[in-house]
């Protein structure tokens, strides 16, 4: 993909929320008032038909999701497309469309065809059927798989001094999770993600619709063993933090013997804890290995009712992020998001009272 493309389409503002629909994954769909913007040049994109050799790749998702595409990569939605090309780490090679999503998609198809990105348009039926099942999102993507970066790669790219937050699993092999964790670290200001190669695929075409594209933005690794991975971060400087549940089964009051028992999240160092934490996690029902237990600088579990000893693991990740890495530049950014959006709905305001002054005054004439 052309180096300027990045710089092009990141230029495309996304429509505004009141404009946006969203479905129950995230993904957003264009508002029928939105549809009825121009159609883009018909120069800009490529109609195929079902039997087309260039759209193969596109052919049967889940098929080909268990079988796998070698050195590409398949994303879903007009956002995962923006994302993609906005980071410039990952080269786009096509997008596929429904036709349906011409209209809404017009300025982002323009900016692809100017940089010689081919967009293939199909029929919205033969768009089911080549994908082999009913996509309503109508938005495909394929992207080059860059090369996979060893642990001490992706940590050695994180700022040497100061804060540093980062993401480590241990066979997370759930595609749900693997998006939220990413999703988590695009939240929280994490600076990676560690994952050991027990770990499932982020960028599997669920797990990065589930991150909502940030499997895209967030570097990350998916070589080695778990110990591989902690000696990264370790040799970077951060504290490996390992989130258990409370001990409930002989296992874990076998480790706690040995280790002593986990300290409540909130018990913890509260007001002097590390700058530089990783965050470990492991399968949700597993949990960490004794291994992983016993590499980790300190044992963390959440506090819960005796009703459940455990949530998802993407859910207490985020519970230990909020309490334990929100660094003063993500607060800050929260708080510079609040105020900009108080400015905006301030001027709203100014600007309808204004109007309706001056509406008064002409009526006053």
């Amino acid at each position: 993909m052309p180096g300027s493309v990045k710089s092009d389409v990141s230029s495309l503002a996304s429509p505004p929320r009141s404009q946006r629909k969203g479905d129950s994954n995230g993904a957003l769909s264009p508002s029928p008032k939105k549809a009825e913007g121009p159609l883009p040049p018909p120069s800009s994109y490529i109609r195929v038909e079902y039997g087309d050799r260039r759209v193969e790749v596109y052919r049967n998702l889940k098929e080909r999701d268990v079988t796998g595409r070698g050195d590409v990569f398949i994303l879903e939605g007009e956002n995962s497309v923006r994302n993609l090309v906005r980071n410039g780490r990952m080269p786009l090679v096509s997008v596929c469309l429904s036709e349906r999503r011409l209209r809404p998609m017009a300025p982002l198809i323009e900016a692809l065809s100017r940089h010689n990105v081919p967009v293939y348009v199909l029929k919205s039926d033969a768009f089911s059927s080549i994908v082999g099942f009913n996509f309503h999102r109508g938005v495909l993507a394929c992207g080059k798989r860059p090369r996979l970066l060893e642990p001490p790669e992706v940590a050695r790219q994180l700022p040497g001094e100061g804060h540093s937050t980062i993401i480590l699993g241990e066979t997370i092999n759930n595609l749900d999770n693997v998006g939220g964790l990413f999703r988590n670290a695009a939240a929280f200001g994490c600076g990676a993600v560690l994952l050991d190669d027990k770990s499932a695929d982020p960028l599997y075409r669920k797990a990065c619709r589930v991150s909502g594209g940030h499997a895209l933005n967030v570097p990350f690794s998916r070589i080695g063993s778990i110990g591989d991975v902690i000696s990264a971060a370790k040799a970077t400087g951060h504290v490996v933090v390992a989130l258990v549940t409370p001990s409930t089964s002989d296992r874990e009051n076998a480790v706690d013997a040995d280790i002593g028992e986990p300290i409540p999240l909130d018990a913890w160092r509260p007001g002097h804890r590390p700058e530089r934490l990783a965050v470990l996690v492991g399968a949700e029902g597993p949990g960490l290995t004794e291994a992983a237990q016993r590499l980790a600088d300190v044992r963390l579990c959440i506090p819960m009712d005796g009703m459940v000893d455990s949530v998802n693991v993407a859910t207490a990740c985020a519970i230990a992020l909020h309490a334990l890495a929100a660094t003063p530049a993500v607060a800050e950014r929260a708080r510079d998001r609040r105020q900009r959006h108080y400015m905006i709905y301030a001027l709203g305001a100014a600007s309808a009272l204004v109007a309706g002054v001056l509406l008064r005054h002409r009526l006053g004439r």
